[in-house]
């Protein structure tokens, strides 16, 4: 099952866009697609856009397994 994209709050959107979808890395992180969805809703029943820090090696492995450039920087969304 799909679930429509509501809020698009970043950088867990666009880092999850470029990965190829909250369906996708979900079942590589091993994790729900409804908690993909939390980290793109705002507070109080998501995190704001922020991807908890926990997720980032194995988000950034799967970017370098499927050529996706990717970085720290775009995680905290730091530019």
């Amino acid at each position: 099952m799909t679930i429509p994209t509501i809020h698009k709050l970043t950088p867990a959107f666009d880092v999850l866009e470029r990965l190829g979808g909250k369906s996708s890395v979900a079942a590589e992180l091993r994790v729900s697609a409804s908690t993909l969805s939390r980290w793109c809703q705002p507070h109080p029943k998501g995190t704001g856009g922020l991807i908890p820090q926990r997720h980032w090696p194995a988000l950034i492995g799967l970017a370098k397994r499927r050529n996706v450039k990717l970085s720290v920087s775009d995680l905290a969304a730091v530019r």
